[in-house]
């Protein structure tokens, strides 16, 4: 017996995912994901989890999605903060414009 599916406001109060969409500068994907990777590792080694990642190239928009069992906003502003994350920052040096909406995590079963 299955369960069932949840309403979007039990969804709500379910784990925080940032979906993050950047326009990647034209001719810097290279410099751009090499950089992104060492983000990666330092999200993981925060307790982050990313859960996807996708680049639409023509589109020069890359999309991943972070997010953390527990307090979203207190890990993230203690994340975002410390030497390492601040020094992996020149990802900004490789995207044009960005977007960080949190958004609902919706299971697909």
């Amino acid at each position: 017996m299955s369960n069932p599916a949840k309403t979007l406001e039990e969804l709500e109060h379910g784990p925080t995912v940032e979906l993050k969409v950047y326009e990647v500068k034209p001719g810097r994907w290279h410099e751009f994901l090499h950089n992104w990777r060492k983000i990666v590792k330092l999200r993981e080694a925060a307790g982050f989890k990313v859960e996807f990642a996708v680049a639409d190239i023509p589109g020069r928009r890359f999309v991943w999605g972070v997010s953390l069992d527990g307090d979203f906003n207190s890990e993230n502003v203690k994340y975002l903060g410390g030497d390492d994350r601040r020094a992996a920052n020149v990802i900004s040096d490789y995207v044009e414009k960005f977007e960080i909406p949190r958004v609902v995590y919706i299971p697909i079963d």
